[in-house]
């Protein structure tokens, strides 16, 4: 009876331990399919994030067609200026973040070597309404 006691006892705390564990990890990033508004201003993206991300595999990101998480994970973007930067598409050059007021010139200094604006120019049009 003691034994069985100990037992149960000692899964009671384990169970403790596990349940406690689980709450201090962090919440995964949302589903590919809702980018849209992550991360919000107010999020600071960790390393892992920044980790998978073009950027950070050397590839250049597209100022038309990037992500709002692959903008923000740029030098000096972060989420308020990558929604920004969404707002302001299309960009016929990356000079454009310049000329549009989109950055500041020391952001655009620090992302100017990672970034083009090769995707679409256009926006897509709205069908017509009947």
């Amino acid at each position: 009876m003691k034994t069985f006691a100990l037992t149960i006892s000692a899964l009671v705390l384990l169970g403790a331990v596990s349940f406690a564990q689980q709450d201090q990890q962090q919440q995964p990033a949302p589903p590919i399919g809702d980018q849209s508004s992550y991360p919000s201003e107010t999020h600071k993206m960790n390393s892992a994030e920044k980790r998978n991300t073009p950027a950070a595999n050397g590839q250049s990101v597209d100022l038309n067609t990037a992500s709002k998480k692959d903008l923000a994970a740029l030098p000096g973007v972060g989420p308020h200026f990558a929604q920004s930067i969404i707002d302001a598409r299309p960009f016929t050059s990356k000079e454009d973040l310049l000329r549009k007021k989109i950055v500041p010139q020391a952001t655009y200094d620090q992302i100017k070597d990672m970034v083009n604006a090769e995707g679409p120019k256009k926006q897509s049009e709205k069908p017509e309404q009947k």
